[in-house]
């Protein structure tokens, strides 16, 4: 199973928080909503099985993954960055494959 120690995954969600606003709910925090999002693509867990280990409804557990997911998203534009930006050259691969070739 993949581990994180406690100290990156709370800077992990200091960051979330800070640079991409995350905030924390009145009843829950951004530690927890974080937490419960890792542990559903770690393990696989299912809405049920996240919904019993943090104790909190459907709904709940549906919401705060997918506040947590565009947030990530939000991340992954400024991590993932493609080599030509503008796109003027076409990859070698694209370019010599005859199914991209227009007539």
């Amino acid at each position: 199973m993949f581990r994180i120690d406690a100290a990156t995954f709370q800077s992990f969600c200091f960051h979330l928080e800070t640079q991409y606003g995350l905030k924390p709910s009145r009843s829950i925090s951004v530690i927890e909503k974080v937490g419960m999002f890792l542990y559903t693509l770690a393990l696989g867990a299912s809405n049920k099985e996240v919904q019993e280990r943090f104790q909190h409804s459907s709904e709940t557990v549906s919401r705060y993954f997918n506040e947590v997911l565009k947030v990530v998203c939000l991340l992954s534009i400024d991590i993932i960055k493609p080599v030509d930006p503008d796109f003027l050259t076409t990859p070698q691969e694209i370019d010599m494959n005859s199914r991209y070739m227009h007539i």
